[in-house]
């Protein structure tokens, strides 16, 4: 699966599909995290972090 972050196909998502797109890119983030070395794993760690926050502030927003 490849994602490519693109702002009109973003806008079409529904806000389910939203949540599940940044919960995959949180999950990937944290793989990379787990490898990574140094700097870069504290990178992807904070990276997967405001991936997961993103969808639950989407997820908090819908249910209003």
């Amino acid at each position: 699966m490849e994602y490519r972050f693109n702002a009109e196909e973003w806008a079409k998502l529904s806000p389910d599909e939203r949540v599940l797109r940044c919960r995959f890119m949180a999950s990937e983030a944290r793989k990379l995290a787990e490898t990574g070395k140094g700097t870069m794993r504290e990178i992807y760690l904070a990276l997967g972090k405001d991936w997961q926050k993103l969808a639950d502030e989407i997820e908090d927003q819908s249910r209003s």
